[in-house]
């Protein structure tokens, strides 16, 4: 007596091994689009950090000159900071708008703010600032805050 699948069996058995396939594929393009998300926020975090330690460094080379800690942003308001490898000094712009950083398709916009007085305009003699730093990527925003004092190492 010979045994054999019948047609109905080997149809519901490659409807069972295509919908299985089909889950795996689709849970795997997901799997991919959170790796993506996640490698995403990690440049901006990157890039929100960067812009943190440049004004912790234009607060210690300000200090290092003898000038205030606050000089050359010394106001209320948003700046781009950027490293400029030439002359190894951090440079300060004036911004309204999120400035381009290293990473493509990345724009950061650094905040200054009187950490004790929101509503001090003018920094130069302020003894504590909040330094916020947001990055703008795709549709999505990353902030970093920290607050400098007038303290530095060298002291």
């Amino acid at each position: 007596m010979n045994k054999a699948f019948t047609l109905t069996e080997l149809v519901i058995s490659f409807v069972i091994l295509l919908l299985s396939v089909i889950i795996l594929v689709g849970l795997s393009f997901n799997y991919l689009s959170i790796l993506n998300s996640i490698k995403l926020r990690y440049f901006a975090l990157n890039v929100a950090q960067a812009g943190i330690e440049y004004a912790l460094a234009l607060r210690n080379q300000q200090i290092e000159k003898g000038l205030s800690p606050w000089a050359g942003v010394s106001y209320k308001g948003t700046y781009c900071l950027n490293f400029n490898t030439s002359n190894r000094r951090i440079e300060v712009m004036s911004s309204s708008n999120p400035c381009p950083a290293e990473f493509p398709g990345y724009r950061r916009l650094i905040t200054y703010n009187d950490f004790i007085d929101p509503n001090n305009t003018n920094l130069y003699n302020s003894q504590a600032i909040r330094v916020s730093s947001e990055v703008y990527f795709e549709r999505d925003k990353i902030k970093l805050d920290v607050v400098l004092t007038r303290w530095h190492p060298t002291q």
